[in-house]
């Protein structure tokens, strides 16, 4: 049976500033394994990423804890790696690494180099010439051969890439041609075969997994994909505790790498409206230092897109600034709906995804302590339901949240302007400004119909 993976593997990752492309590669790398591969993997970068960007005691202790921390380091030879590693570089240059050779030279002579923690990779073939000879009789991995990565990563999980068959009983007779690598018989079947059914089976159901967002919580498999798993299972002869083994494997290494993901995506968000708090707009210098800290997170470009389309209107939300907010919240959806016009028709409206009314409703209804929003509106509405007549229900509620009123025929007036602030508006009275730029009576009805369904799951 598959073993179970408990907490993610802790991995350290030692490498020289070779280059701006190496420091990114080593990025990617650290980025792949949290992310795909659900290992703990630490590099500096990640501390230079956020505040205080260094550690409170030191590099030296912070490298040193960090090896001791970690069950296995990665350490990435290059030429210049090498050279630091081995105490040849010179006077005042690479100290960072240095220090962190001699740890490892320690910990392998106290090891008497019986250990498996130390593991040389590098990131092409070229490279293996630079991993010392106190390290070369180790398994080396290049990592931009697909296999060899593949193996590491195995390797760093704990998990078997192959699983040994049982010994079949020992038959009475000999075979009458004992030849090794008999045509009619192997005596042992080859590696592919060995490792087919688990690893095509894991490999599938990490690909439906996958399919979904990290920052999305994925806690069983749907109903379609399982019972394409249960004809693949049938076609390949998996065993069926095997797979369901496979299947919670892969499905709890989802939700710690979602764990990890909500975390780092929380920290995106905070710095951000830091950002916004004290500067008051995203200018291109803090966008491009929030993409690298993307980077360094291993966020996706749609998370961070979506965190820095809302952040705006959270941001003039906790000010109270519910004119900008209104008006930011109508630019929101059109962009959202694709909208190319500065007004929505009755078509237009069921474009709207539920997922942002929702998020937009309880943006507004946190901020305003349910006062305004699409929930409270929708309150409005049924209380107003309740008591008017079918042919006013739409005037009353206007005139409940104060977007309207009937004048002395008892005629019912629109307000169309909506630039001020009451000193005590009623409750539900924003958001409004999606209405009301070349709205119409209709469109007003359609609109009440999306944001109940989205919002309370029901209709008029």
């Amino acid at each position: 049976m598959t073993e179970q993976i408990q907490t993610p593997t802790k991995v350290f990752i030692s490498y020289s500033w070779d280059s701006d492309e190496h420091k990114e590669n080593v990025l990617k790398l650290a980025n792949t394994l949290r992310a795909v591969w659900g290992i703990d993997a630490y590099i500096d970068r990640y501390v230079r990423a956020e505040s205080p960007y260094t550690p409170v005691q030191g590099w030296d202790v912070w490298m040193s804890e960090r090896i001791k921390w970690a069950e296995f380091v990665l350490i990435i030879f290059t030429e210049t790696y090498q050279r630091r590693f081995e105490g040849n570089e010179e006077p005042e240059k690479g100290l960072g690494v240095s220090w962190e050779g001699t740890i490892i030279r320690n910990n392998l002579y106290n090891a008497q180099l019986r250990d498996t923690k130390f593991i040389p990779v590098v990131f092409s073939q070229s490279d293996l010439d630079y991993v010392p000879l106190v390290l070369n009789s180790r398994d080396k991995y290049v990592l931009n051969d697909d296999k060899s990565f593949r193996e590491l990563c195995y390797r760093l999980r704990k998990q078997n890439t192959i699983i040994m068959p049982e010994i079949e009983g020992i038959p009475l007779l000999l075979p009458s041609e004992p030849v090794l690598f008999s045509p009619q018989k192997p005596p042992v079947k080859s590696l592919e075969q060995q490792q087919t059914p688990e690893i095509e089976y894991r490999k599938k159901v990490e690909e439906y997994v996958n399919r979904v967002s990290l920052s999305e919580p994925y806690d069983d498999i749907d109903e379609i994909h399982k019972t394409s798993l249960e004809t693949i299972n049938q076609k390949i002869g998996l065993d069926t505790d095997k797979a369901k083994a496979i299947e919670d494997d892969v499905l709890e290494s989802r939700r710690q790498r979602h764990e990890i993901y909500k975390k780092n995506l929380q920290k995106y968000h905070n710095l951000l409206m830091k950002k916004l708090e004290t500067e008051g707009f995203v200018s291109d210098d803090i966008l491009s230092n929030l993409k690298e800290l993307q980077n360094n997170l291993g966020l996706s470009d749609k998370d961070t897109e979506e965190l820095l389309l809302y952040a705006q209107l959270e941001y003039s939300l906790e000010k109270e600034s519910w004119i900008e907010a209104d008006e930011i919240t109508k630019n929101l959806l059109l962009k959202v709906t694709n909208v190319q016009q500065n007004y929505f028709s009755l078509t237009d409206f069921q474009k709207i995804p539920c997922k942002d009314i929702r998020k937009i409703d309880k943006l507004w209804t946190d901020y305003s302590k349910s006062h305004f929003g699409y929930s409270a509106q929708i309150d409005i509405w049924q209380q107003v339901k309740e008591r008017a007549e079918v042919q006013d229900i739409l005037f009353d509620f206007f005139v409940a949240l104060d977007w309207g009123f009937y004048n002395e025929d008892h005629r019912f007036v629109y307000i169309d302007k909506f630039k001020y602030d009451l000193p005590n508006p009623p409750k539900g009275h924003r958001p409004v400004s999606v209405l009301w730029d070349g709205g119409s009576h209709e469109t007003r009805q359609v609109y009440i119909k999306r944001i109940q369904k989205c919002c309370k799951d029901f209709v008029l």
